[in-house]
């Protein structure tokens, strides 16, 4: 697919335009890809703070757009996926997660999912993902990241957060997202969440603007100190658990009164 970039001269801005334009076609990681690392395209810092600045540009412009809010992801993103590799290094589950570098778009079969016992963690899965339409397979490609065990550990970002969801009881409504993108800002101090969580609430009611900043930010935070680090937790082999064991055992504080 990028057999034309030995051809290319590095570091021209026609040459960022042309990766900006790679970067918007709208490609998710495909099946059998090898940690995140296929769809790799090698930039300059100067396309890197191109590619930055617009896509967090068309973010703002249209948040429903997955494709530009991972290319900011992977431009931004590289100093915290350092502290986030420090973390799971220092952690045995952690360190088992970057040993074995486990694809969730991979291993997960959704419809077997339903197959786990009532009340467990993969069944909550399956029912959550079911519901609404959602895919192990859509998550965004890591593009821009040049350190392959990074480009990984932002892969793995993107895939469990569907888990996280699940493991929280957080919806998926725009407030839901908010708040989640919150949790993970917290913990992970990934750039590309302050976008989803600064800017996301213009675009809710001020009754819920009032909410979010008593209510559901505190909760957040206090769950952000209470739980372990989410990249540490080895969901592949959590699925049969019960989740109200499993969120207990973590320590994942209740959601307030009509959380979204």
């Amino acid at each position: 697919m990028f057999t034309q970039q030995a051809a290319w001269g590095e570091g021209s801005f026609p040459i960022a335009v042309v990766k900006m334009h790679v970067c918007y076609v709208r490609v998710t990681c495909k099946t059998g890809q090898t940690h995140g690392w296929d769809q790799h395209i090698p930039t300059s810092l100067w396309e890197k703070m191109f590619i930055a600045s617009s896509s967090a540009v068309g973010a703002l412009r249209n948040p429903e757009r997955a494709d530009l809010v991972a290319a900011l992801g992977d431009t931004t993103g590289v100093p915290a996926l350092r502290n986030i590799r420090r973390r799971m290094l220092s952690d045995e589950s952690g360190r088992q997660i970057l040993k074995e570098k486990p694809i969730l778009r991979d291993f997960v079969e959704l419809e077997k999912m339903g197959s786990y016992k009532e009340g467990s963690l993969g069944r909550a899965y399956f029912e959550f993902m079911s519901s609404r339409g959602f895919s192990p397979q859509e998550r965004p490609c890591v593009r821009f990241v040049d350190d392959p065990e990074l480009a990984y550990i932002m892969l793995r970002y993107r895939e469990v957060h569907d888990f996280v969801h699940v493991l929280t009881g957080l919806g998926t409504s725009v407030e839901g997202e908010i708040v989640q993108k919150w949790f993970e800002l917290l913990q992970t101090g990934l750039p590309v969440c302050l976008l989803s969580a600064t800017v996301g609430p213009l675009r809710i009611s001020v009754s819920d603007r009032v909410r979010l900043a008593t209510e559901w930010v505190p909760w957040a935070l206090r769950a952000s100190v209470q739980v372990p680090f989410f990249m540490n937790l080895y969901y592949e082999k959590l699925l049969d658990r019960d989740i109200e064991n499993l969120r207990r055992e973590l320590d994942v504080p209740p959601l307030p009164h009509g959380a979204p």
